[in-house]
């Protein structure tokens, strides 16, 4: 079995439902492009595993993005997860900084999650408030006052493995639910709750998963789906780096080439270089015009 999995579940007898997901060679590939310091590598490994969970639990076609651009120390965090399980991210900083540096330049700064659907739809994108002191607390902020889900995340990182842990209130349709909710789904959701805390989750990394359920709630009766494989896969063409430079325009390209033979475009996900020398470059501004369009290149 591959060691990046997303792995669902759902209590047969409660209103409540769960995903787990751990990942190794897709967390590895990610890292192996950059020399990020330890705390940068634990930070986005809760952040891959984030906007793997989220877009297990949120129905879309497309790439979900979970985003933090701030103006501390802690520049860019961004962590994506498309409708087949695609995982891409990067992060951008500035010096030698800790994971409590890191963890305060939330407060400066914009958490966002974005769903683009690409053509097939509108793209949407929430604000998220930073609230308590991590990634998985502001999260579940959301989807208690976006969603109104009570919704709760646990997320774990070091340098090799990556996992996450989720669980959320089954969402009702009946309109009179307000009754049910105070009799049956609140106590449910308490008492589940109760259980996992009690519970030491960092042994979910060294534990066969339907294992760890059978132990972590004994007396409930688990159904658990078929784990969907997760990797690594960046998506970044010649025909995007192309768009770069049409992006600056044709007298900034002219200025690049200067003493160059070529203009490289490296992709920020996984390193890979493009080169376009002046016969691609003049071949380019041919095909888009000599002037930026505005708009922007992902």
């Amino acid at each position: 079995m591959t060691k990046d999995l997303l792995q669902r579940f759902i209590f047969e007898n409660e209103p409540v439902r769960g995903e787990y997901i751990k990942l190794e060679n897709s967390f590895q590939s990610i890292l192996d492009q950059h020399d990020y310091p330890e705390a940068v590598q634990k930070l986005l490994g809760e952040g891959l595993c984030a906007a793997a969970l989220l877009s297990a639990i949120i129905k879309f076609e497309g790439k979900l993005t979970v985003q933090f651009r701030g103006k501390g120390k802690l520049k860019l965090l961004l962590a994506q997860c498309d409708d087949q399980y695609h995982l891409r991210g990067l992060a951008k900083y500035d010096g030698d900084l800790s994971y409590e540096e890191l963890m305060s330049s939330f407060s400066d700064g914009i958490l966002m999650i974005t769903i683009d659907p690409g053509l097939k739809g509108q793209r949407y994108q929430g604000v998220v408030e930073w609230q308590g002191n991590s990634l998985a607390e502001s999260l579940e902020g959301y989807f208690r006052h976006s969603e109104q889900l009570a919704t709760r995340i646990w997320l774990e990182s070091n340098d090799k493995t990556a996992f996450g842990y989720l669980l959320q209130v089954i969402p009702m349709s009946d309109n009179g639910s307000s009754g049910i909710e105070k009799e049956v789904i609140i106590p449910s959701w308490q008492r589940i709750i109760r259980d996992t805390e009690l519970s030491n989750l960092s042994m979910l990394k060294d534990t066969a998963y339907p294992e760890f359920l059978t132990r972590l709630y004994p007396e409930d009766s688990i159904r658990i789906f078929e784990p969907s494989a997760i990797e690594f896969y960046c998506g970044c063409t010649r025909k995007r780096g192309e768009q770069a430079i049409a992006l600056l325009g044709r007298e900034e390209a002219e200025d690049e080439l200067k003493g160059k033979q070529s203009i490289i475009v490296t992709c920020d996900f996984c390193n890979k270089e493009y080169i376009f020398d002046r016969i691609d470059v003049e071949q380019i501004f041919k095909n888009h015009g000599n002037a930026p369009d505005g708009t922007s290149v992902h």
